[in-house]
């Protein structure tokens, strides 16, 4: 009688166990996961640029953009510039997926921002995507772990748009 509620006693510990180190592996799992759903769900379907998605390997960027890239370094990693696209593509070191996407390409937009438009027009779409503007850029724009950034050579139109993970 002794034996058998042992063996249950034994039974119903390896099942705990068994239980545990799964709970345990889902959870680092899923914590150790690069992507955001914010970047996944929200970001990644408003980048219009050859297809370029932020965590996107690099070998994939290549295949995308038309025409050949010239690699440089940068400060949070290193960059492609495919100028006749009018497209920087920013990589990060470690994981060599996207991280930046710039364009200055009028066929090409994010976010609804198209390179060319106006500035107050471009600063309008953006608010309504809810960014939050930098307090030290009037043209620097905040949501989430996002950074997006609008380039503007004389201050009436935005000339490119870059949306990036957030350095900071």
């Amino acid at each position: 009688m002794h034996g058998k509620k042992l063996v249950l006693m034994l039974k119903n510990k390896f099942v705990c166990t068994i239980l545990i180190v799964l709970l345990i592996m889902a959870v680092l799992t899923a914590c150790s996961s690069s992507e955001s759903p914010f970047i996944t769900d929200e970001v990644n379907p408003q980048i219009d640029v050859y297809g370029v998605q932020i965590y996107m390997p690099e070998e994939e960027v290549h295949k995308l953009i038309p025409t050949e890239g010239e690699e440089a370094q940068c400060i949070y990693g290193y960059e492609y510039q495919y100028e006749e696209s009018l497209v920087n593509i920013g990589f990060n070191s470690d994981t060599k997926e996207v991280r930046r996407v710039s364009t200055k390409n009028p066929d090409t937009s994010i976010y609804g921002v198209v390179p060319g438009m106006e500035l107050e027009e471009a600063y309008t779409i953006i608010d309504s995507h809810g960014f939050t503007k930098s307090e030290t850029s009037e043209d620097m724009f905040y949501k989430e772990n996002i950074r997006m950034t609008l380039i503007s050579m004389k201050g009436t139109l935005a000339d490119g748009i870059i949306v990036e993970i957030n350095p900071e």
